[in-house]
C-alpha cells in the first residue's frame, strides 16, 4: 500500500471520484449541492457588498450621538443664558454702582473726590495727596509691580498715597470709611504717628493704597 503523501492523495482521490460519480447519478444530490454553492456565492457576494455599508451605518450612528452631545451641551448654554439675562433685567438698577466700585478705568478725579468728601465728614485735614504712574488712555497696563502681589482676578491698579492729620479717634473714623468707599481700594500700608507742634499734639496717618479696575 502506497505510504505518505502518495497514500493519502490516492485516498482523497477516490473520495472525490465517488462524489462524483454519486453527483452525476443522482439528480437530487445534484440540485442539493448546487442550491449550497450557489447560497455559498450569494453570502459571501452579499457581505462584501454590506461591508461598506454597515460601516457607513455605524459612523453615522457614532456622528449622530456625538451632535445630541453637542445639541444638549449648546441647549444648556442657552438655558444659562436666558438665565442670566433675566438676573441682568432683574439687577439693572445697580450696574451703575458695579461700575462705580471697580470701573473699567482709572478715575483719578472721581476717587480724590470721593477721599476729599470723607476727609470733610470726618473731620480730619488732608495735606498730600498723590496718585502713581498709571495709563489713562490707550492700552492699560500695570507699569509698576506692587511689592504687595496682584489684586484678586489679576485687576489692573491704580496706586495711590495720601496723609491725613486730626484726632485719633477722627483718623479712625476716616480709615473706616476709605475701607468702605463706594470706589473699591485695597489698602496696602498704614502708618499712624505723632509730633509735637506750637499748635499741640498732631497724629498724621499715612496710607498707601490701589484701586483696582478692569481695563476694558
Amino acid at each position: 500500500m502506497p505510504s505518505g503523501w502518495r497514500g493519502s492523495y490516492t485516498r482523497y482521490r477516490e473520495f472525490f471520484l465517488n462524489i462524483s460519480a454519486l453527483y452525476k447519478k443522482r439528480a437530487d444530490l445534484r440540485a442539493f449541492l448546487e442550491v449550497i454553492l450557489s447560497l455559498t456565492t450569494i453570502i459571501i457576494f452579499l457581505l462584501f457588498a454590506l461591508k461598506p455599508t454597515a460601516i457607513t451605518i455605524i459612523d453615522l450612528i457614532q456622528q449622530i450621538k456625538t451632535k445630541q452631545a453637542t445639541l444638549a451641551a449648546l441647549t444648556q448654554k442657552v438655558n444659562n443664558l436666558q438665565i442670566a439675562s433675566g438676573l441682568l433685567q432683574q439687577n439693572q438698577n445697580f450696574i451703575p454702582d458695579i461700575d462705580t466700585a471697580v470701573p473699567s478705568f482709572p478715575k483719578p478725579d472721581v476717587l480724590s473726590q470721593q477721599v476729599l468728601g470723607l476727609a470733610a465728614k470726618d473731620s480730619v485735614e488732608m495735606p498730600s495727596f498723590a496718585v502713581n504712574q498709571v495709563s489713562l488712555v490707550g492700552i492699560y497696563a500695570n507699569i509698576g509691580a506692587s511689592e504687595f502681589g496682584p489684586l484678586p482676578g489679576n485687576a489692573m491698579e491704580m496706586p495711590f498715597s495720601l496723609s491725613v492729620r486730626g484726632t485719633y479717634p477722627n483718623l479712625i473714623s476716616f480709615i473706616k470709611d476709605l475701607e468702605n468707599l463706594r470706589t473699591s481700594v485695597k489698602i496696602d500700608s498704614l502708618s499712624i504717628g505723632s509730633s509735637a507742634t506750637d499748635n499741640g499734639l498732631v497724629i498724621v496717618a499715612v496710607i498707601s493704597g490701589r484701586e483696582p479696575f478692569l481695563g476694558k
